[in-house]
């Protein structure tokens, strides 16, 4: 029987560490994306699960290099089941009039052309095998917007709209799209929020208290199993019933 793999872009830190290992706790081999940090002590922690991993050089505003990522990925392992994208940026906040043109730019290339070309490359291996799932990291701010996010929001929602459509399109050949949508999580891109504005968001959050990436990753891993294989074209919030932060 063929052990199952999972890509994992955005590996790092944060959701897609968390996400990795759970994958590799559950028996899964593992690919990751390797852009400029190194991913070597999560190799060696994935490996003690007695899993296989493997790791590639990934930019997402990179085209050529997210063709190439996904070519060795899939030469690597026999059977990929799964593909989860987490890789992202986002820009300090401000005023939207304030955001240079080179700005927006970035961010909608990072966050959404890089998710979709992703998408696109990584459904040219999962339709020759007719089964496969990917997971889409979005964002709360991508569902209900977010004063001094425009830019990062609107890449966010993008990819909500983009898992949509390729839920719709790609369920004939036996492939589910789903995404999920953080609120406040505890990683690198939140740790700036400090003081009176972390206070504020932690008000604005029910369960009063801010997310770990392991609750993000196991509705990821969810999502990726055959538990979840009646659902697709889904967004699911991972935000402590926050209905949005101001």
């Amino acid at each position: 029987m063929l052990r199952k793999s999972v890509i994992i872009t955005g590996a790092s830190s944060g959701i897609g560490r968390a996400t990795a290992l759970l994958f590799a706790r559950r028996g899964y081999n593992v690919v990751l994306a390797r852009h400029k940090a190194s991913v070597e002590e999560l190799e060696r922690e994935i490996e003690s699960f007695g899993v296989e991993v493997a790791s590639f050089l990934y930019a997402l505003e990179d085209v050529e290099s997210i063709k190439a990522f996904y070519k060795s990925a899939f030469e690597r392992f026999e059977y990929i089941d799964s593909v989860v994208h987490c890789a992202g940026q986002a820009l300090k906040e401000k005023l939207f009039i304030e955001v240079r043109d080179g700005e927006i730019e970035e961010i909608i290339n990072t966050n959404l052309k890089g998710t979709m070309i992703s998408c696109r490359e990584a459904l040219k291996f999962l339709t020759a095998q007719k089964h496969g799932n990917i997971v889409n990291v979005a964002s709360i701010l991508g569902e209900t917007g977010g004063s001094f996010e425009v830019a990062y929001a609107s890449s966010k929602g993008g990819i909500v709209a983009l898992t949509k459509s390729l839920a719709v399109e790609y369920a004939p050949f036996r492939i589910r799209v789903n995404a999920v949508a953080p609120g406040f999580i505890e990683t690198k891109m939140t740790s700036g929020i400090v003081g009176e504005n972390r206070e504020e968001c932690l008000g604005q959050i029910p369960l009063q208290r801010f997310g770990q990436s392991e609750d993000v990753a196991s509705l990821i891993f969810f999502l990726s199993s055959e538990e979840a294989s009646y659902i697709t074209g889904a967004c699911f919030d991972v935000n402590g019933g926050a209905i949005r932060f101001d």
